[in-house]
């Protein structure tokens, strides 16, 4: 074929290679249909009276009332809602040589099953405005970040305790993760961020019946959110996040589960998959436009109840709760 036989086996091969890359880029994915279980409506009101709660408590930061109040509120309402509740309280130390005191919420349903699923999410709040323009340094009210994603864990364990499903569940409210160094501080060490402290604690001191997978959820209630496939739980967890994702897509949420690959966060999900080996997604808003933002409000002045919008909070929810009751269900074990 002498030189223009090779070019057409460059072009043909170049052909080849962008046909199988756009076969497999995830943006173009067909979502997958399963058979629904029956599971529980997900409410999208109750969702957000949690939301209210958590703000009305005052700021979610250590050393302040209304991190006491709020822990003690998110301790109450899984104990009437049926959960064995523990806790994890230690000091642990954060950017700067800085002591933090520590409190991990856990809640376990079923807990004799092995075969189980794990929620998360971040309780406490921001004690800096750091990406605002005005009054950096005071605390937020952190309504979306992450009020959200503890009220949307409370309300399904109200639809656990109506109608449980035979897998177990594990629900963890991590302290600390919004603790870290601030912005406008001046960063000696790039690696002493001081972030998901809480993570951290309980990944290493894990112990007991590992989940399957689990879902971390971090600022899921803002107005007009999308979530998308981010990197780390991609890497990590690829078939469990297109599972949840094709879930949320068959559920009509296809306007806020999409597709696209955007770039990785250091969120709680990366101990739990980097030091306990247990696949973690995180479902957390990000601009498609600039993969560098979360949310136009993050850590701002602006994340406060007016953000909140009940329609996220139940494409949220209730995808989350179908995943529970999608899972094979396995009896309870005697071990």
């Amino acid at each position: 074929m002498g030189q223009n036989g090779n070019l057409m086996r460059s072009l043909l091969l170049i052909s080849a290679l962008i046909i199988g890359l756009l076969g497999c880029n995830p943006n173009r994915r067909v979502p997958a249909v399963v058979e629904l279980a029956k599971a529980p409506v997900f409410n999208s009101d109750s969702a957000y009276s949690y939301i209210e709660q958590q703000v009305g408590f005052g700021y979610r930061v250590p050393g302040m009332s209304g991190h006491q109040q709020c822990g003690d509120f998110i301790l109450a309402k899984l104990d009437a809602y049926g959960f064995t509740v523990s806790e994890q309280r230690d000091t642990v130390i954060g950017y700067d040589s800085k002591e933090f005191p520590l409190r991990n919420i856990i809640g376990k349903w079923n807990e004799a099953s092995t075969d189980r699923i794990l929620l998360c999410a971040h309780w406490d709040s921001r004690p800096f405005a750091d990406q605002d323009a005005d009054r950096k340094e005071e605390p937020i009210d952190g309504a979306n970040d992450n009020a959200s994603g503890v009220a949307v864990l409370l309300e399904i364990a109200r639809a656990i305790s109506s109608q449980s499903p035979t897998i177990g569940v594990d629900m963890v409210f991590f302290d600390l993760e919004d603790q870290g160094r601030p912005v406008f501080d001046t960063e000696a060490d790039p690696n002493d961020h001081g972030y998901c402290l809480g993570s951290k604690y309980w990944s290493e001191h894990f112990s007991g019946i590992k989940p399957k997978f689990g879902i971390l959820l971090d600022m899921v209630g803002a107005k007009g959110a999308q979530f998308t496939l981010e990197h780390f739980s991609w890497e990590y967890a690829n078939s469990e996040l297109l599972q949840v994702w094709d879930l949320g897509n068959q559920l009509g949420y296809s306007d806020r589960f999409i597709y696209n690959r955007t770039g990785p966060v250091f969120d709680d999900h990366m101990h739990i998959n980097q030091l306990i080996g247990i696949p973690c997604i995180d479902i957390i808003q990000r601009d498609v436009q600039n993969q560098t933002l979360f949310w136009s409000d993050w850590h701002t002045h602006a994340d406060e109840l007016d953000a909140i919008d009940k329609q996220t909070l139940e494409s949220v929810g209730q995808t989350v709760t179908q995943v529970i009751y999608n899972l094979p269900n396995a009896e309870p074990s005697s071990k």
